[in-house]
């Protein structure tokens, strides 16, 4: 029966046991030495820490494998290990997505060590995180972090309890704002007062439904039999593969579109569409805040981002009578419900003429 040694070293609390151990046919005892807890006013005494010790021997006494949760906060784990994990393993761009929520969450997560945290204690975090209520997204967003964090931590085995964010509710946050797309007469009206490569990039954009990475990082040999191979993104300086999966694929070029570009192509000082001087991808920004705004305000019209250009393709074609998988196929969406609930907007006009037409059916 394994009772332990706990003894305290420099600022830690250690506990020291034998391991039984097969070598040769020979049995040999070793001698196994496992940090407890940081010396501090929670772990003062010995006594303090015996319950950790004895987590870490029962699995021993029992002859069941196993592992004690080791005592670690919840800041130490996803500084020092899920965020290096994240950084290692995904793009930089949903990196930086993470970095900022954990940013959020940092103040009100504490001490806590991760043994400790429980759905009572992860709803007291999400609710004092969003005391000031955000977008209901930026809600949904800060509980799915903390949730891949202890998903991480329970597949390396640091806990044992389960995932305590499972069970936690999402704070209700902001009414989801209008998001912008743009209709085809302003498309036109964009194009006509743009100067390349400006008009270039709103054309594509608005024909295509390239994603914002996508269309800085397209290439002239992307191009080939009609159609556009979207093969990667670049963010600030960095160039990935797509988003997706389902981002990988082919979008139908039209002959407006395959013209301007090949216009573009006389003056190319390198494979990229749209470069800077530098050969790589152009700063859309840059160009937003320097050229399309500008020339923009002076004809009346009003910028609202890339996007709009994306949910504007979406949405014209669906007012044209394209049905919703072929729009999903150009937008390359691993789901319909994202295309029609996401980007498909419906005007108003759209709408009273869909009910004056049932009004005429229900009079009939």
């Amino acid at each position: 029966m394994q009772k332990g040694t706990i003894f305290r070293k420099h600022r830690s609390w250690y506990v020291g046991f034998n391991i039984k151990e097969e070598r040769n046919g020979r049995t040999r005892w070793r001698w196994h030495v496992k940090r407890l807890a940081p010396f501090s006013d929670k772990y003062r005494s010995a006594g303090s820490v015996k319950h950790i010790a004895a987590e870490i021997l029962s699995p021993l006494n029992v002859q069941q494998p196993g592992k004690a949760e080791p005592t670690v906060t919840v800041c130490d784990f996803v500084e020092h290990t899920y965020l290096p994990f994240v950084r290692s393993s995904l793009r930089p761009a949903t990196v930086s997505v993470y970095e900022s929520l954990y940013d959020r969450l940092k103040p009100f997560l504490g001490t806590t060590e991760m043994r400790e945290f429980d759905v009572p204690a992860a709803d007291r975090v999400l609710a004092a995180v969003t005391k000031r209520p955000l977008a209901h997204t930026t809600h949904r967003n800060l509980r799915n972090f903390l949730s891949g964090v202890f998903r991480y931590a329970l597949r390396l085995g640091v806990i044992r309890h389960g995932n305590p964010i499972r069970d936690c509710v999402v704070p209700k946050g902001k009414p989801k704002q209008k998001t912008p797309a743009y209709s085809i007469e302003f498309i036109q009206g964009a194009l006509a007062v743009l100067p390349e490569p400006a008009r270039t990039a709103v054309l594509v954009a608005a024909l295509t439904g390239l994603r914002h990475a996508e269309l800085r990082a397209i290439r002239y040999s992307d191009i080939r039999d009609g159609e556009l191979y979207v093969q990667r993104s670049a963010w600030n300086t960095h160039v990935n593969d797509t988003k997706t999966l389902t981002s990988h694929a082919p979008v139908p070029l039209l002959p407006v579109v395959a013209r301007a570009i090949e216009a573009l192509r006389k003056t190319a000082h390198c494979d990229y569409v749209f470069a800077g001087r530098t050969g790589k991808p152009l700063v859309l920004a840059n160009t937003v805040r320097k050229v399309i705004i500008p020339a923009l305000e002076k004809a009346g019209l009003k910028w609202e981002g890339w996007h709009g250009l994306r949910r504007g393709l979406a949405s014209n074609l669906h007012a044209l009578g394209v049905d919703g998988k072929t729009i999903q196929a150009i937008l390359r969406h691993a789901e319909l419900s994202t295309t029609m609930d996401i980007y498909v907007k419906t005007d108003m006009a759209a709408s009273q003429k869909a009910m004056k037409r049932l009004e005429k059916a229900f009079g009939k």
